[in-house]
């Protein structure tokens, strides 16, 4: 084990009796002041708002190259102006711009040899990089705090299970291990041949909540259906990837608790939470204390565009994510749509977002996973993987004439059975697939 290993596991171990202000960043705190002080001083809290996204806009034209040549806003103005009007006067900013133009992104104040560069390698194979450091993971951690904090859950205290990326584990290693008060579970480990492992040390850890990607926590809900676990589960936390109302059904019926999701992206500009009830859809509710929240409009759908209000090493203004979704003037959001490329192309050239093609809530009794796949513009396949052995000719053409009905005037539909929809390297499933070859 390396000497960092050695460190990460003993901070794990012994965080939860390290005092908070040892372990966070002073801001940190000022998000959970400001969060409590919702309901008391809503004037008050515009107001912070208002000063801190003055702040962000002055140190981008006087600190960050691409802003100071693309701007052209003088010290007066930024000082006294409305803060809005200033923020109408920065471009529209693209993915491929930041990455053309990297270094340009960077506050110049910030000596690069304390920051932490994080990457992703995004959804389309287009990833991004952006520059960060404690302060700001400390900053974001407080608005997942306060929030998941509602089901009593802590980060530092409470026992909890954590499938992810940060929990992977080698074919040959054990699924779990417990690294302080959490049971890291691996998501390529949660299958029939480690069920046994599995349950086994969840009952002897017996976590309190399950903080997870949407996929891996309705595999570990198939999984165990029906098991008497031994312990009560308070809260199901799910980030990183879109949630379906088929996951966060089977999540429900094994853990009979809470669930919240929820929606966030690797450039940090944007952040809401939902609460799902059953037989609803996700209402998200943006976080306007995190980002300001606008709506672009492409192809006649909104796009969502976010200015961080504290990101201030690696700032992005007026941020177009790719993700699609009308937010209102109270900062909710009644369906997130998906990403750009999430898009299919129907028979006429339109495009539909491939998250609104779903398999009927009856079919879970013999369907375990889906997946739309476009391989040409107007035919889609539905990519099945059978419950048990196999799935019957009825129960086939029950499946494929329910998307006959929905969405056969748009494309040619067929059905494929499959063997397993396998997680990619992040350890998350993709819900919808286009690999277009003409």
């Amino acid at each position: 084990m390396s000497l960092i290993d050695q460190l990460e596991k003993a901070y794990y171990k012994y965080r939860a009796y390290i005092p908070q202000r040892l372990l966070y960043h002073p801001q940190y705190f000022q998000v959970l002041a400001l969060q409590a002080q919702r309901a008391q001083s809503h004037d008050g809290l515009l107001q912070q708002r208002r000063e801190r996204l003055r702040a962000i806009l002055s140190t981008c034209v006087r600190d960050v190259p691409f802003y100071r040549s693309e701007v052209k806003l003088s010290a007066v103005e930024l000082a006294n102006e409305d803060p809005y009007a200033l923020l109408r006067q920065f471009p529209l900013l693209e993915k491929a711009t930041v990455m053309s133009r990297q270094a340009e992104f960077r506050n110049e104040r910030y000596r690069l040899g304390r920051l932490h560069y994080a990457t992703s390698g995004g959804s389309t194979g287009e990833g991004i990089g952006l520059w960060r450091n404690k302060r700001l993971a400390d900053i974001e951690r407080a608005f997942f705090a306060a929030e998941w904090g509602r089901f009593g859950f802590s980060f530092d205290k409470s026992q909890y299970l954590r499938v992810g990326a940060d929990a992977r584990a080698k074919a040959n290693e054990p699924p779990t291990r417990v690294n302080g008060n959490r049971l890291m579970l691996s998501p390529y480990h949660v299958n029939t041949g480690h069920r046994s492992a599995i349950l086994a040390a969840l009952r002897s850890f017996k976590p309190a909540y399950i903080h997870a990607y949407p996929s891996v926590a309705a595999d570990l809900a198939d999984l165990l259906a029906g098991e008497d676990l031994g312990f009560q589960v308070r809260a199901v936390l799910l980030a990183s990837e879109p949630a379906t109302a088929g996951q966060l059904s089977s999540i429900v019926r094994t853990f009979d608790c809470p669930i919240s999701v929820n929606y966030g992206l690797t450039e940090r500009t944007n952040i809401a939470f939902a609460r799902y009830e059953s037989g609803k859809p996700l209402r998200f509710q943006f976080e306007d204390l995190y980002g300001v929240n606008e709506n672009r409009v492409v192809d006649g759908r909104s796009e969502i565009v976010g200015t961080s209000l504290w990101n201030d090493v690696t700032p992005l203004v007026r941020y177009c994510t790719k993700d699609f979704g009308a937010i209102d003037d109270r900062g909710a959001c009644e369906l997130i749509e998906g990403r750009s490329q999430e898009f299919l192309i129907d028979r006429f050239g339109g495009r539909i977002p491939g998250l609104s093609i779903v398999i009927d809530e009856v079919t879970w009794d013999f369907v375990r996973l889906y997946q739309v796949r476009q391989r040409r513009a107007g035919a889609i396949s539905i990519a099945v993987v059978p419950r048990g052995a196999a799935m019957t000719a009825e129960q086939q053409q029950f499946v494929l004439n329910a998307q006959l009905k929905r969405w056969g005037s748009f494309f040619d539909v067929e059905l494929e059975l499959v063997a397993d929809i396998p997680l990619g390297k992040n350890g998350k499933r993709k819900l919808v697939h286009i690999e277009l070859t003409e």
